[in-house]
């Protein structure tokens, strides 16, 4: 019997991105929406070309930092049928649509006692870029009854201004926060509880897809060194050029 193969797929910068990052929109097709209903993120030829025919050969499961409602956005159609990773590994959802149990109740055990750590560090991030007079939106994300992760956006999307607050401020912050730690990726700032990580998610669904199916070929394919750990569990990788990750092999 032939075994089944699995792709763990991030979604943003890695098989999509926004038009900012898009040299040209000619041939670009829309990949995600935003809550008009507008396009906000797009693939490029070769991506959608390389999407299609993964999906012939690998059944893919996006493994990603989007919320339930910013994956319902992403134009996957039928390419991903095998559920999804979010939340930065903090929902596992299955093939049915719903959230695996097993997992969420984990996760509703392991992040009850951050939420006073997480609302902290919220507050103290808002505190310090009001006397920096920084304009960034600093917010907690809340979903299937757990509170994840505190992120930062810069409104002009200034990188250089988000790598300043992390080396400046929340490195500085998160020594009194040991189970926390911070990820700069593109205009992203996210301060996770260390509970929280693809790296767990995919371990977790490896093991399930192994007791389902028994030996399976995995893969895993990111473009930043957020996505590391998540990939080593996995048989195979692949990055695009030109990413954070891939600077890292260079």
């Amino acid at each position: 019997m032939p075994m089944e193969k699995f792709l763990f797929l991030d979604l943003d910068d890695t098989i999509f991105q926004t038009a900012r990052k898009c040299a040209s929109l000619e041939h670009a097709e829309p990949a995600s929406y935003n809550l008009q209903g507008e396009p906000s993120s797009y693939f490029l030829p070769k991506q959608k070309a390389l999407l299609s025919s993964l999906a012939r050969e690998w059944r893919i499961i996006p493994t990603t930092a989007r919320t339930r409602a910013a994956y319902a956005r992403v134009d996957l159609a039928e390419l991903c049928q095998d559920g999804a990773i979010l939340n930065h590994g903090g929902t596992v959802v299955m093939q049915n649509g719903l959230d695996d149990a097993t997992w969420q109740a984990k996760m509703v055990t392991d992040l009850k006692p951050q939420y006073l750590a997480i609302t902290t560090i919220k507050q103290s991030i808002e505190q310090y870029a009001q006397l920096y007079n920084m304009t960034v939106l600093v917010r907690i994300t809340t979903e299937s009854e757990c509170t994840y992760y505190v992120e930062v956006r810069h409104h002009q999307a200034d990188y250089a201004a988000l790598q300043q607050l992390l080396q400046v401020f929340i490195t500085p912050l998160l020594e009194q926060y040991p189970d926390f730690i911070a990820y700069l990726n593109s205009n992203s700032l996210t301060i996770l509880p260390r509970c929280v990580n693809k790296s767990h998610a995919v371990a977790y669904k490896i093991a399930s897809l192994k007791q389902q199916y028994g030996e399976i070929i995995t893969m895993g394919m990111g473009d930043s060194a957020s996505d590391m750990p998540f990939m080593a569990l996995c048989d195979y990788v692949m990055s695009p050029k030109n990413t954070q990750l891939h600077g890292l092999l260079q």
